[in-house]
């Protein structure tokens, strides 16, 4: 019994420590807005070797894709969150950097609509316009990361950034956002126009809408063969099927280490109440010369089931000290709990103080209600 104990509790502690560390990682503030919105990957291939044709393309599509019914919002962009990354060295203009010290970011390339199709929140300055070309100055949006670390105590807001030899100026400052992962912190970002680029090629399509994403494949594929058929339409994906991905590995993890704690939680229960069971039946001879001689019935069942506790409570403490041991070697896939959780000590604690309590009430209150002439006659 105490063994079944002291291993049901490890890996109910296990299981607890991970499922915190799941609900906690899906409460983080991704700084977009994953819900009613999907993309799709759009590959003109090499029918538009024009730089100047292939923004007209993609301009338009987007311009098709707005007016289609119950979409609120388009834009485009090389690389969505919790994707693939990049980074590009940038500078603060008039600020020198000693060796390896030049910090790098990531750049996003991106048109006007894609902070709104995103809802990522500009919190200082502008977003893109249209009237931000290749014939204007190069501008930029930055994150808080970035403008904190490039212009700390300062406006970030009519700054200029050196990327290469390329002068920037800061137009706005959004929020950050989590591109890697959801247990990465957002690092260092920095939007730029494909407006104002020279080099790319297939671009995400980004629609949000009041309608299920599901239901805008049509429309967006119509969209799309009416432009130029030769062009196709793949990798469809709704942005909360991105979140859901990147939190999969965690989730199966969970499910694994759920199934097995689920299981030691029921065979410890069994045992329990099997152990308890044929003791009861062991000493039921004692337990009818005891009530004979003025024992009551709920003594002899506070008796047995304050045996039971006791051995449960000597399991819990030994699983207790091999949880924390456990909980010290999954400590890297944990996040934002510790492995020495108070509260999910606690909370195993009580969750099998009491199923060993009602596992042993049955062949306890048995016990109890022992009638004495019954037993001597069956001896």
């Amino acid at each position: 019994m105490v063994a079944e104990m002291a291993m049901a509790c490890m890996l109910i502690v296990g299981a607890g420590l991970l499922l915190r560390s799941f609900v906690t990682l899906l409460d983080v503030d991704l700084g977009f807005d994953a819900g009613q919105a999907a993309k799709w990957r759009i590959d003109p291939g090499q029918r538009y070797a024009k730089v100047e044709d292939r923004r007209v393309f993609y301009q338009r599509l987007v311009e098709r894709v707005e007016s289609l019914p119950g979409v609120t919002a388009a834009g485009l962009t090389d690389a969505l969150p919790l994707g693939r990354n990049r980074s590009w060295s940038i500078e603060a203009r008039g600020e020198t950097y000693g060796p390896g010290q030049v910090p790098t970011a990531f750049p996003r390339l991106v048109d006007p609509g894609y902070l709104g199709a995103m809802r990522i929140a500009l919190v200082a300055g502008r977003g893109f316009t249209p009237f931000d070309t290749s014939d204007t100055e190069p501008v930029m949006i930055v994150n808080q990361t970035l403008a904190r670390q490039l212009w700390p105590g300062r406006d970030a807001v009519g700054q200029v950034a050196l990327v290469g030899r390329t002068e920037w100026h800061v137009v706005g400052v959004v929020t950050d956002v989590h591109h890697g992962s959801l247990e990465q912190q957002s690092g260092l970002e920095m939007y730029m126009p494909i407006a104002q680029q020279t080099d790319f090629g297939s671009l995400e399509l980004v629609v949000r809408a009041t309608v299920p994403p599901a239901s805008l494949a049509p429309g967006v594929r119509a969209a799309l063969h009416d432009l130029d058929p030769a062009v196709p339409l793949g990798g469809f994906t709704t942005l909360q099927g991105l979140v859901d991905q990147a939190v999969s590995p965690r989730r199966f993890l969970l499910q694994v280490f759920g199934a097995f704690a689920l299981a030691a939680l029921a065979l410890a229960a069994l045992g329990i109440y099997g152990v308890v069971a044929y003791s009861v039946r062991q000493r039921q001879q004692e337990f009818g010369i005891r009530m004979a001689l003025g024992a009551s019935g709920p003594r002899v069942l506070a008796s047995v089931l304050g045996r039971t506790l006791a051995l449960a409570l000597a399991g819990v403490a030994i699983g207790a000290a091999g949880a924390l041991a456990l909980g010290r070697a999954v400590a890297s896939l944990l996040y934002g709990v510790q492995p020495t959780d108070p509260e999910t000590f606690a909370a195993v604690a009580a969750l099998l103080t009491v199923v060993a309590v009602l596992a042993a009430y049955v062949p306890a209150r048995r016990a109890s209600r022992v009638d004495l002439a019954e037993v001597l006659r069956s001896a």
